[in-house]
């Protein structure tokens, strides 16, 4: 028995996290991901501190979002995709409401049943449409909130972003996503501070200072941009204010247990 015809038209589901000013793009560090996410295939960026053992902190914000963001339209821009489906993946109810909504939009019929019903109808869709698909699962926290709805499909594309390694061992190719490359790193910064190029002085420095990391670096390009200090003016300053750090947890007194 055939099910319902599809819509024909695109459509897409969730909201994509707009790019942020000066994003740079990632072809050192994320050079793989073009080739990876092709029709039928499951890729995921995954921090690179959580690959080495580490627990996820504030390095875990190495721009996997903005990658899958920028991911994401570029395909629906260049039509190799008819749906885009971006889901908050941070929690078995949030996966089951964007399948719901996904189910609707896909199919054009109103959901009946629970939402696990109806989130298990549109995975069943997802392996069966011939219709080219995207479908994004940011910030996956836990393998068992895709029991029942890991998506497969010969004609569509699964990119998972996440902290932990684990959720998707076995299901995705893993692309670690770590710092900027030097080169990332200074296009990013160059782009921020483009209003005024003598707030780029020390640039180089205060590169390797940070370590490459993104998050560290559109922190300290959206304070130079609004003020009047140039790259080593803050390198100088975070320079003082780790030193000072560790001298006072250097003379903090170890407690007894």
């Amino acid at each position: 028995m055939r099910g319902p015809a599809e819509p024909t038209s695109r459509f897409r589901v969730g909201e994509v996290p707009p790019l942020a000013d000066g994003f740079a793009d990632r072809p050192d560090s994320v050079g793989g991901l073009a080739n990876a996410l092709v029709p039928g295939s499951s890729a995921a960026l995954v921090s690179s501190p959580a690959s080495a053992g580490s627990e996820p902190n504030w390095l875990g914000a190495s721009g996997k979002t903005q990658i899958a963001a920028m991911t994401a339209e570029s395909l629906w821009r260049s039509r190799a995709i008819d749906a885009l489906i971006w889901i908050s993946a941070t929690s078995r109810a949030s996966v089951l409401s964007g399948y719901v909504e996904a189910s609707v939009a896909a199919t054009g019929i109103a959901p009946t049943g629970t939402a696990e019903s109806v989130a298990a109808r549109f995975a069943g869709w997802l392996g069966e449409t011939s219709r080219l698909w995207l479908l994004v699962l940011d910030d996956l926290q836990e393998t068992v909130d895709l029991d029942g709805l890991w998506p497969r499909g010969a004609t569509g594309r699964l990119l998972v972003s996440t902290n932990w390694p684990a959720t998707v061992a076995g299901r995705a190719q893993v692309l670690p996503v770590g710092p900027y490359s030097v080169r990332e790193a200074l296009n990013g910064l160059s782009e921020r501070l483009s209003a005024n190029p003598a707030q780029r002085l020390g640039a180089i420095d205060l590169v390797e200072a940070l370590g490459r990391e993104p998050l560290a670096l559109a922190q300290a390009s959206s304070v130079i941009a609004n003020s009047t200090l140039a790259c080593r003016d803050y390198r100088d300053y975070f320079v003082r204010r780790r030193q000072q750090i560790e001298a006072a947890r250097a003379r903090s007194p170890r407690r007894p247990w």
